[in-house]
């Protein structure tokens, strides 16, 4: 799932996910309650995604909050967390940190570095293991 309120960076991850063949459901949500509403709410989305994109430092997200109300779900908590950004925001860094996140990643600014961010990020998700059990 991919939370960003950018119509340019979510075209630029569609375009990358197909260029780079990735078959993965994407979802995408416009902010944090939207996000939320697909995680546990009347928009719910299935299977849940196992991986979440999120860009923090666009108004309207707050991506804090919605990174600590994953982490504190049963259901929800093992979500790999990815927080995006373009901005330098020691706070927002720290916090989300302080979340257990996989990864604060700075946004790919052009279109090859967006192809390799994504490959880079597949191949990462494809190494990992999963576990099918509910913790």
């Amino acid at each position: 799932m991919l939370v960003d309120n950018c119509k340019v960076d979510i075209e630029n991850a569609i375009l990358a996910f197909s260029t780079l063949g990735i078959k993965a459901n994407l979802h995408f949500a416009k902010n944090g309650l939207e996000a939320w509403n697909m995680l546990q709410g009347n928009h719910r989305v299935s299977p849940t995604p196992k991986i979440l994109l999120i860009d923090i430092n666009q108004e309207g997200i707050n991506g804090i909050s919605l990174i600590d109300k994953i982490r504190r779900h049963n259901d929800l908590k093992s979500i790999l967390v990815f927080v995006i950004t373009d901005t330098d925001n020691e706070k927002n860094k720290s916090d989300a940190l302080n979340l257990n996140i996989a990864g604060y990643l700075r946004k790919p600014n052009d279109s090859d570095k967006n192809i390799d961010f994504f490959s880079i990020l597949n191949n990462y998700w494809n190494i990992i293991e999963y576990s099918s059990e509910k913790k």
